[in-house]
């Protein structure tokens, strides 16, 4: 059931569970937008095995924290970063909503895409990845709001089929969208993500960047 499989176009190596949320495209794309200052604090949400918070820490962030539902997500994560090197990273088992450990500069996360619904016989850790009965998009933005600094950035990665309900629910927090970038899965297919960089009380004005399109490979 554990594999290790080193992440596209890197020389970092994260061990997997197979019936766990494993890293994919989506987490490979976000890792190429994310934006990481020297100084930053991050704050890793929904962390899983750790692979989005040690990346950014190995870009230079001078402290990373990552939380998750599952104390057997965050043992695959703590054995990450040792396995990569990182030191200046701490997991905890913590529901977002209880979750206080002062503000960050950075917040990212790759949230549950499905609105509540059937589950299809999925084991625990796979629906709470994939459905938001434990974390909605409302939720997301209302905390993440309250742990940024002002002027903070929260960056993520979701379906483009929920662009509008997205922006819409950021502008309702009082985030203003800085940069999109859209995925596709070929230059000729409809986007399939959208990967979105937030600030907190920031000011207007967004720059779309261009795609990320999956067939030209995975290297960050």
């Amino acid at each position: 059931m554990i594999k290790t499989d080193f992440l596209p176009g890197t020389n970092l190596q994260f061990i997997q569970r197979k019936d766990m949320f494993r890293f994919n495209s989506d987490t490979v794309a976000l890792c190429r937008f994310m934006n990481v200052k020297s100084k930053d604090r991050i704050l890793d949400i929904g962390t899983n095995n750790g692979v989005l918070l040690v990346y950014a820490l190995k870009q230079g962030g001078s402290e990373g924290v990552g939380i998750d539902l599952f104390n057997e997500a965050i043992e695959l994560a703590k054995r990450n970063a040792s396995l990569n090197h990182v030191e200046n990273a701490s997991f905890h088992v913590c529901p977002l909503d209880s979750f206080n450990d002062g503000t960050f500069d950075l917040i990212l996360c790759n949230p549950p895409y499905f609105k509540e619904g059937s589950d299809k016989g999925e084991n625990l850790y796979l629906n709470a990845a994939r459905h938001e009965r434990s974390l909605t998009l409302d939720e997301l933005a209302k905390h993440a709001f309250r742990l940024l600094r002002d002027h903070g950035r929260l960056a993520l990665v979701h379906r483009s089929s929920r662009t509008a309900e997205l922006i819409r629910i950021l502008e309702t927090q009082r985030f203003a969208i800085k940069r999109i970038r859209f995925i596709h899965d070929d230059v000729d297919a409809a986007s399939s993500g959208i990967l979105i960089e937030a600030f907190k009380n920031g000011k207007d004005g967004c720059i779309v960047e261009a795609p990320d399109v999956l067939r030209k490979g995975e290297n960050i």
